[in-house]
């Protein structure tokens, strides 16, 4: 069976049985979506309690003990963040607990015109203003950068490391050897671990908990995937962020405010943090200033926090509208690309900051992986986004003696390259990704569940196995053939009436364009639920 979409669509419940135990406490829908996902019921266990322990993280009691001396000695500190939510979480947590306990600190972050991570003349210029820098989400790969440095560095960061480190004391998961859920941490958690571990050096009478809201939207941001340690980070978290915005809590003014002029109503769940908030809270870094992001997050009072609030709201705006010009003028520009089997697209210096966004609309739309570049006089900075079952950073990496500076993920990287070398990348990268193997895309679909089974026992189930996330994605049903015709909306936005009263909504412009051309027809639909709104998801059609 296949769906409009190109997958082939794989009913789990067929291949998977769950476990009877799993399923006479928990009944058959969840013991079925545990079994899918080889799960048990200790996902239900997000005690805090059951968190690994700092001392597992490499070098974050060596990280503690530094800043501890460089506070009781009155050194100047800047924490280096990075411009997006997890390196943004990560620094309002750091420079927060840092300035509770007295210390001279200062946060930085860059712009996208500068690019990502730290440079050779940033570095200079922090030695001379201060004792001790700390980099978030950043500086793994800063080796050339902090090679002749006259200043300390600690860098807090999960990116995978190159083949050399750089001079400084790197609390990464990644480099040593740890338990595999710590090396899919966000920036932002290992933050909050060295928060902890500070807060018991210095004896600070603060619940670093509090935190938690923090790293849950840092991880939630960063795509990590959902697993044990994870869940916990942000199952607490999200708890947190409820009982903050409910009852007025210290520091919970900026997010409430947010919240607000977003309009969420009622508790907020995952999918809001991933959706709604999340992309606010980038949009300052991605077309003005980070740093609008963090006085939001640490406002002391309402009206200040609204006024941040606003400006966000604003700069957000902005962001869409680049953000779609930007997005016509490269789709243009790929009319001849259709042979490639790698999509590189040169645009003017501004769209720097949309990049990104624009990458991943490329490659979802075309089912290719690519790289929009931003052009300066010497250098063009690119973000590169991928396709399902292809890895960007192996691939790429074959590459990186080409590049002045780079990092990623699987999905997503960042580079930089001189500008008179762009012709040979174009060249080599469309090479390297001819020869990489891609798996064909497969819909995981849970359990066959008709639309109109879907009552109060079933939205319970669907909220009791929150948070949803990487690697625990929200549940896929699937219906017997349904008539279904447009009721509304157009390609970004459609709305299907089937013949059983519900009503989907599609917002994946692929699937929308042959919806709309699709007429008064009878197929099966894989959807998803949002249980909090009652809302029904369309996920794929099934392919005639």
């Amino acid at each position: 069976m296949k769906g409009i979409s190109g997958k082939e669509w794989v009913l789990l419940s067929e291949k998977v049985k769950p476990d009877k135990d799993l399923e006479e406490k928990y009944g058959h829908l969840i013991a079925q979506i545990l079994s899918n996902r080889n799960l048990d019921e200790n996902i239900f266990d997000n005690k805090l309690k059951n968190l690994l322990p700092y001392y597992t993280i490499p070098n974050i009691e060596e990280g503690a003990e530094r800043i501890t001396r460089s506070i009781k000695k009155g050194e100047r500190i800047i924490i280096y963040g990075d411009y997006d939510v997890d390196g943004i979480t990560g620094s309002v947590m750091l420079y927060d607990f840092l300035k509770r306990a007295g210390a001279k600190v200062y946060a930085v972050f860059p712009s996208r015109q500068g690019g990502y991570g730290l440079s050779r003349e940033l570095v200079e210029e922090f030695s001379n203003y201060a004792n001790l820098l700390i980099t978030v989400d950043n500086g793994t790969t800063a080796t050339q950068e902090l090679k002749n440095s006259k200043i300390e560095t600690i860098i807090i960061d999960h990116h995978n490391p190159h083949d050399e480190i750089p001079k400084a004391l790197i609390i990464n998961p990644k480099i040593g050897n740890v338990p595999d859920e710590l090396k899919e941490v966000s920036s932002a958690t290992l933050s909050f671990y060295l928060a902890a571990k500070l807060r018991r050096e210095l004896n600070i009478d603060f619940d670093v908990r509090n935190y938690l809201y923090l790293t849950a939207m840092g991880t939630l941001a960063d795509v990590m995937p959902l697993n044990y340690l994870n869940r916990i980070i942000v199952s607490n978290g999200i708890r947190v962020i409820n009982h903050m915005i409910k009852h007025n809590t210290e520091n919970s003014y900026g997010i409430k405010a947010l919240v607000e002029n977003i309009g969420i109503k009622g508790d907020i769940t995952s999918r809001d943090i991933s959706f709604s908030i999340a992309p606010r809270l980038n949009a300052p870094g991605r077309v003005s200033k980070t740093i609008m992001a963090m006085n939001l997050l640490l406002s002391k009072d309402e009206r200040t926090a609204r006024m941040w609030a606003k400006r966000i709201e604003e700069v957000n705006s902005y962001r869409k509208y680049l953000s779609d010009i930007a997005f016509k003028k490269a789709m243009n520009s790929v009319k001849g690309q259709q042979s490639k089997n790698f999509l590189v697209v040169k645009m003017e210096e501004w769209v720097g900051g949309v990049a990104g966004i624009v990458a991943g609309r490329l490659s979802n739309i075309l089912s290719k992986p690519s790289a929009v570049f931003s052009m300066g006089k010497e250098f063009a900075t690119a973000s590169v986004r991928g396709v399902e079952g292809l890895s960007i950073y192996e691939g790429i990496k074959k590459l990186s003696h080409m590049f002045v500076k780079w990092g990623g993920h699987a999905s997503a990287a960042g580079l930089t390259i001189r500008v008179e070398d762009i012709g040979r990348f174009e060249k080599y990268v469309d090479e390297v990704f001819s020869e990489m193997r891609k798996e064909e895309p497969k819909l995981y679909i849970d359990i066959l569940l008709e639309p109109k089974e879907v009552k109060e026992d079933v939205l319970r189930s669907l909220i009791k196995l929150e948070p949803y996330g990487e690697g625990f994605p929200t549940p896929v049903f699937m219906s017997h053939p349904l008539r279904v015709e447009r009721a509304e909306g157009n390609t970004e936005k459609l709305v299907l009436r089937s013949n059983q009263g519900v009503h989907f909504v599609s917002y994946n412009p692929n699937i929308n364009k042959k919806l709309i051309n699709l007429g008064y027809t009878e197929r099966r639909i894989a959807y998803t639920v949002d249980a909090k709104r009652r809302v029904f998801n369309l996920v794929d059609v099934e392919d005639s």
